[in-house]
């Protein structure tokens, strides 16, 4: 399956090859606004806010793609970050629960401790859990790919993904995320690659969630009609 950047015209879809099968991004993106803000506005427009994995392929693909697109989504990176709707829940002396999209209250996402467990129990796709004991930092791509908390954001194929994507700039990644907390904290994740910071890949696990930042809509997959 080819992995440049597929557009159709209109309301631009944008399509990329994510675990082996193709998914559409809707342009324009949303945002700038924080966490929640463009959660909202996204869903308003019946679309699905992506998750890290799911911006994992968006940006792997744009950086091997040279069209507008590809250069705009590279320039969000750069100027502000891409957020990505999957949120992590600290918990002390344990370490991280990870989970996809979750419900959002007072403007952070929700993530009871009992709740994920059962989840977890339950085998269900959309949770996972690291202890603690994970690498923060600065590394070099291949240790970000096999990375156990990264791996927990963004799945296998995101983290090699995100690992080649770090690559093109030359300069190693960094992770931030936290390793230990004294009390539960639930936090947000982004991905961005410079503002004020130097030109390299930022894997951002422990965001609060309140900067203006943009995120692009994830078309929802088409319900077959019974017949």
């Amino acid at each position: 399956m080819t992995n440049t950047l597929r557009i159709k015209q209109g309301k631009t879809e944008l399509t990329v090859d994510h675990r082996g099968e193709d998914l559409t991004f809707m342009h324009p993106s949303y945002g700038p606004g924080t966490y929640t803000n463009v959660k909202e506005l996204i869903e308003k427009d019946n679309l699905e806010p992506p998750t890290m994995a799911q911006t994992a392929s968006l940006v792997h693909t744009a950086f091997n793609s040279d069209d507008e697109y590809s250069k705009e989504i590279k320039e969000i990176m750069k100027s502000k970050w891409l957020w990505a709707f999957t949120g992590t829940l600290y918990i002390p002396n344990k370490g991280a629960y990870i989970e996809e999209n979750p419900q959002v209250k007072n403007g952070m996402p929700y993530m009871d401790q009992g709740e994920l467990e059962r989840k977890l129990e339950a085998n269900d796709p959309g949770v996972r859990f690291v202890p603690f004991g994970f690498k923060t930092g600065t590394m070099s791509p291949i240790n970000l790919s096999k990375n156990a908390y990264v791996i927990a954001l963004a799945g296998e194929e995101g983290a090699e993904k995100l690992a080649e994507v770090s690559d093109e700039y030359g300069i190693n990644p960094h992770l931030y995320s936290f390793t230990l907390v004294n009390e539960p904290l639930t936090r947000v994740s982004a991905l961005l690659s410079g503002w004020f910071l130097d030109h390299r890949l930022y894997v951002n696990g422990d965001n609060h969630g309140g900067w203006g930042s943009r995120a692009v809509g994830v078309r929802v997959a088409k319900i077959k009609e019974e017949k």
